[in-house]
């Protein structure tokens, strides 16, 4: 049985997966299909004769009582995503097309034929979250993130990776990763990245070559990048471990320079654990007793040698466990009465370390430390052998060849008082004072001045000797003169920041001849063009006139402010500097945006106390605050009048500058890393070079202050100016 076309209809109707409805021109809903309940649980008969905009959202309705003036105007058009209010007080995302069928004589309304795509539009926000987390992961990840495709080749690097390589971002991109990875380990990352391809994960040490060619050493870690099932890609981490790896050789070297230290010295020395076990013994202490040291590894010292638990030894590497304080003591070797051994016990943490001497052999000793004389007196560098007091008892050849001064005359004198002059930094002399007070060993670089008066750097090491009983003999301090190296670092720190000075002033000067020039010249060329028109002698010719002279006046100020910047080009002088009335100079700002702000309807509030004063660059400052200015009237928000607030506090540190607006804003977890960069621009369909932020933020850390942003779209932005200390 077929249908009638009014039941077809009506099927059709109920079971489409669209709505279709009909709004008059008051808004009202004349009709509305019967395929809403199963999707706003509405029945068609609770909607008809209520106002259509009664349940969209509040912040989407602007939107729609827009599109529903501009339907009136044209026959048909799309109208952007919006939410509508469910009977059970949910909100759907529908998607509408609105056609005008006013003339239509059967219709009288608007045809509205709308779809639910809040699933679509919940996930669309859900990718989107994702996508922020992820760039968040990716872009402020402390270590190195970077992704490559199943070639090799480089995707996507973070700005960290810049601190391992150096080579900017641009080279990066699409460059091989085997083109930064030292040759030694290209082939076994190669067959890793394939491994790593094929869906396997890998962690690696590898060495890689930055851009000044140094050799780093890293960790990896390649994962495979899935996309439905199949390996698109390969995701990286990379950790700069140079130091670490460094540091653990180190210590591995100094560990085994230590073992072959003590293996190799001439006094026998051996440690013990917890349970009187060997744990090391050197070859001078095997080859007293006459064995092997893997004879003694492992072995109980008492078991191995009972007639040991009789003596004094004994007992004192007990107390030595107990009070955790070392020992000293001679005594009788047990097998031998005509040997006196004296004994050293340290504890330390898990056992005790013991070393112990021959006495009988201090002439064996004398002539070790005749040798040991000879090489410090033939030495280059300058070695002073004092007494516990500090005075000098003995200097080599190399220290009277270094200072100008011979023996006789530096014997009982104090090295500081001796050498130490006016331009001796304070802070080093009193850490070498401190470190003699202590009697620990330790190494500084120091000014010293030779017999002529000439000054010289010069690196020490001073070591503290002590006897048995820990009592303080002597020191000995060596000196290497440094003084060419020392030369070198400085010319080249004061040649960087010449460099970095000159430079930043260049910027500064260019950017005040193109920008605070403009407005006033500006302003003078429009009056100027004006005076012309006007009768003269009346009153708005006057007023022009006053107001040209006015725009010259300042014109002349901007140009005195040239003038001091090109005294800045030297980068010997110092910024110049001049007391500056704070609320004044906001006022320069402000005129020559007065007939702007009028014609935008905007209202600026100033709460800056008349007296604020500070000495700083008058014309850094005027840039600074013109540019905000003029960037709140830039990027004002066409949908309300701009609201410009300017705010000066006083605190014991200087003065915190508050320029805010209501305008676009922006959303600072985009554009946070970007926002004072060359360049960089965060509202594409407004004019702008992208320079004026990066130009503030230059003039403000050259006068000694400091920037903070804070903004938000649709709220505004505010800029936050810490400057200095300097007010008067």
């Amino acid at each position: 049985m077929s249908l009638l076309p009014s039941d077809f209809y009506r099927h059709l109707l109920v079971n489409s997966t669209d709505l279709l409805t009909i709004i008059g021109e008051d808004g009202i809903y004349r009709y509305v299909g019967e395929s809403i309940e199963p999707w706003l649980g509405f029945k068609p008969e609770e909607l008809v004769g209520t106002c259509a905009f009664d349940l969209v959202h509040p912040d989407d309705l602007p939107m729609i009582l827009e599109a529903f003036q501009q339907i009136a105007t044209c026959e048909k058009m799309q109208i952007s995503p919006f939410r509508y209010k469910t009977k059970y007080d949910g909100w759907r995302w529908l998607e509408c097309t609105a056609s005008n069928q006013v003339h239509n004589e059967s219709i009288r309304g608007y045809i509205t034929n709308s779809r639910d795509i809040t699933e679509t539009i919940e996930e669309r926000s859900r990718k989107d979250l994702h996508q922020a987390y992820y760039q968040s992961l990716f872009q402020e990840h402390p270590d190195a993130v970077f992704s490559l495709d199943t070639y090799g080749y480089f995707k996507s690097v973070n700005k960290q990776f810049f601190q391992i390589l150096s080579y900017p971002v641009k080279e990066m991109l699409h460059a091989h990763f085997t083109e930064f990875v030292h040759r030694e380990d290209i082939n076994r990352l190669r067959d890793l990245f394939l491994q790593t391809v094929a869906g396997k994960s890998h962690a690696t040490e590898l060495k890689v070559v930055d851009a000044t060619g140094k050799v780093k050493v890293t960790h990896i870690t390649l994962l495979p990048v899935y996309l439905r099932g199949t390996v698109i890609g390969v995701q990286g981490i990379a950790k700069d471990i140079t130091e670490t790896v460094y540091a653990q050789q180190l210590i591995r070297d100094h560990s085994e320079q230590l073992r072959r230290i003590l293996d190799s010295v001439a006094e026998p020395f051996f440690a013990l654990d917890a349970d009187w076990k060997y744990t090391f013994a050197n070859q001078a202490h095997c080859n007293f007793l006459g064995v092997t040291p893997s004879y003694l590894e492992g072995k109980n010292i008492w078991e191995l040698y009972p007639h040991m638990a009789r003596t004094e030894f004994f007992r004192n590497c007990h107390e030595v466990v107990l009070n955790g304080k070392p020992a000293y003591l001679e005594e009788n070797y047990p097998l031998d009465d005509n040997i006196t051994l004296s004994y050293s016990i340290f504890p330390f943490e898990g056992g005790i370390a013991i070393s112990f001497i021959d006495v009988t052999a201090q002439i064996g000793l004398k002539r070790e430390m005749e040798k040991l004389s000879l090489v410090a007196s033939k030495t280059i560098n300058g070695v002073v052998i004092m007494n516990p007091d500090g005075s000098i008892e003995w200097v080599n050849d190399g220290f009277t060849r270094l200072t100008g001064y011979n023996r006789e005359e530096v014997i009982g004198i104090w090295p500081s008082k001796l050498l130490q002059g006016e331009d001796t930094n304070p802070e080093t002399s009193n850490y070498i004072r401190q470190k003699y007070q202590e009697q620990v060993y330790f190494t500084s670089e120091v000014l010293n001045y030779r017999k002529s008066g000439e000054p010289y750097w010069v690196n020490i090491d001073v070591t503290p000797i002590k006897n048995e009983e820990n009592e303080l003999v002597n020191y000995v301090a060596i000196q290497t003169d440094i003084t060419e190296k020392k030369k070198a670092e400085a010319e080249l720190i004061k040649l960087a920041d010449d460099l970095y000075k000159q430079n930043l002033n260049l910027q500064q000067f260019t950017y005040i001849i193109s920008h605070n020039l403009r407005a006033p010249v500006a302003n003078a060329l429009g009056l100027a063009k004006l005076v012309n028109k006007v009768e003269l002698g009346s009153p708005q010719f006057n007023s022009i006139l006053e107001k040209l002279e006015l725009s010259i006046f300042q014109l002349d100020n901007v140009i005195k402010d040239i003038n001091n910047i090109l005294s800045v080009r030297d980068a010997n002088k110092t910024l110049p500097r001049e007391k500056v009335n704070i609320l004044s100079i906001i006022n320069e700002v402000l005129h020559p945006f007065q007939d702007e702000l009028l014609l935008n309807k905007a209202s600026v509030r100033l709460n800056v106390d008349s007296s604020f004063e500070m000495l700083s660059n008058k014309a850094y400052l005027y840039s600074i605050i013109q540019n905000l200015v003029s960037n709140a009237i830039k990027y004002q928000a066409p949908e309300r009048p701009l609201e410009l607030s300017i705010s000066v506090e006083k605190d014991t540190r200087g003065y915190e500058f508050n320029v805010s607006d209501n305008g676009l804003g922006m959303e600072m977890q985009v554009v946070e890393n970007q926002l004072f960069k060359l360049y960089k621009r965060f509202h594409p369909n407004t004019h702008g070079k992208g320079i004026g932020l990066f130009l503030v933020k230059t003039q403000v850390e050259t006068i000694g202050g400091k920037i903070i942003v804070n903004s938000a779209p649709g709220v505004g932005t505010t800029f936050k100016l810490l400057l200095g200390a300097n007010h008067v």
